[in-house]
């Protein structure tokens, strides 16, 4: 988090710099934002480490709950979770899209200040920057129009119940958590209900933080689980 603040910091200094230096020709200014325009680099770069690791947590998910599609006891409980494996996979195309617009940003941004420095040393085309830049920007409007449709057409038309439906897909799993920290967590100082209640609130925990559902639903769909879990996994009528 530090290292994303210090490089916006810095491409917002160098975007004043530059300001200043076109609106009064200062040479000296012009100079200085040109290299301070290297920070927009590393915040690149942070995206596509951050970008990476979500694709890898979504590509986990999305095999786990194909080996529950399979493994499901009927056709309903089967069609919903192949519904969540659908949202996984556009939260997939999301981010490899996001992905390959930071990766093309971290290769234009030095190699545009590389030809506008060195260029008459360099013997690659001088437009080539340019078009990777064009590309970039070009994907990261395709993403956020791609970003909408998903959040507004696809997770809006979300069963509510949705929580409800993966708990109980991963119920073996979660009772087994709940069983080994109850094992842990027990004492006889707190009552049998506050412990309960402890136990199962650790217990979603540790299966939200295994699972990483936060990465594809938004916080309504994200919350039933949370509630869900917490609850006791009691069904709602």
């Amino acid at each position: 988090a530090s290292l994303i603040f210090m490089s916006g910091f810095l491409v917002f200094i160098a975007s004043i710099l530059f300001t200043i230096a076109r609106i009064f020709s200062i040479d000296v200014l012009l100079d200085v934002a040109f290299w301070a325009s290297l920070p927009s680099t590393f915040g690149a770069i942070l995206a596509s480490f951050h970008l990476v690791r979500k694709f890898f947590i979504l590509t986990r998910l999305w095999g786990i709950l194909s080996g529950k599609t399979r493994s499901a006891s009927s056709t309903d409980d089967r069609e919903r979770i192949r519904q969540v494996r659908r949202v996984t996979f556009t939260q997939i195309i999301l981010t490899t899209a996001r992905l390959i617009s930071a990766l093309a940003a971290a290769v234009a941004l030095p190699w545009s200040v590389a030809e506008n420095g060195f260029g008459d040393q360099l013997s690659t085309n001088e437009d080539l920057p340019f078009w990777i830049a064009l590309g970039a920007v070009g994907m990261a409007i395709l993403s956020t129009l791609f970003f909408f449709f998903v959040e507004y057409r696809v997770r809006y038309n979300l069963d509510p119940k949705l929580g409800e439906y993966i708990c109980e897909s991963f119920r073996e799993e979660i009772e087994q958590t709940y069983k080994t920290l109850e094992l842990k967590q027990s004492n006889d100082v707190d009552t049998k209900q506050v412990q309960e209640r402890e136990n199962w609130e650790y217990t979603a925990r540790e299966f939200l933080h295994q699972y990483r559902f936060d990465a594809v639903f938004a916080a309504d769909r994200f919350g039933s689980i949370l509630q869900y879990l917490q609850s006791g996994m009691e069904a709602r009528t």
